[in-house]
């Protein structure tokens, strides 16, 4: 018999199966609704609930299947997600952990930002370049009284930003 050309073959309802598991990690909600309107927009071919829901391939329902496994694993996100006790204390205790997590964060960063100073203040201390004959020579100039080195490496910087 001739006919028109099958549109929803098993590569397209493989396709679309995968597109319906990937639903509930997308958190879009697994209706019929949506797979036609994103099978539609996706691949051309929005069909009907009815056409997508009881197309058989070797015995095989693809695109019910698929919804199927992506509807009880949304239900079982959504009840994961829920808390089992709510009550008043336990409101009490998530805003403060809440509180005390954003505290700790901005501790952190404070930390951060007194580490980098710290460490750019240490490596502008030793990447600082002295001459040591200027060092020697000012010690030599200052006579057999104690060394201040401190004192000496401060006027060296300041002769050598003068040049």
């Amino acid at each position: 018999m001739a006919g028109r050309k099958e549109i929803l073959t098993e590569t397209l309802a493989q396709k679309i199966a995968k597109m319906i598991e990937q639903f509930p990690d997308n958190e879009i909600p697994v209706t019929w609704e949506n797979v036609i309107a994103h099978s539609k927009k996706r691949f051309g071919y929005g069909g009907n609930r009815q056409m997508l829901g009881s197309k058989e391939w070797d015995g095989r329902k693809i695109i019910a299947e698929a919804f199927s496994e992506a509807k009880s694993v949304q239900r079982r996100m959504k009840s994961d997600s829920r808390p089992k006790y709510r009550n008043a204390a336990r409101a009490v205790l998530l805003n403060q952990i809440t509180k005390l997590e954003a505290e700790k964060l901005a501790l952190k960063e404070e930390l951060e930002k007194v580490r980098a100073q710290q460490i750019s203040q240490l490596d502008a201390f030793l990447n600082d370049t002295l001459d040591i004959r200027i060092l020697v020579g000012q010690a030599l100039s200052a006579g057999a009284d104690s060394v201040d080195e401190l004192k000496l490496r401060r006027m060296t910087k300041a002769t050598t930003v003068k040049r």
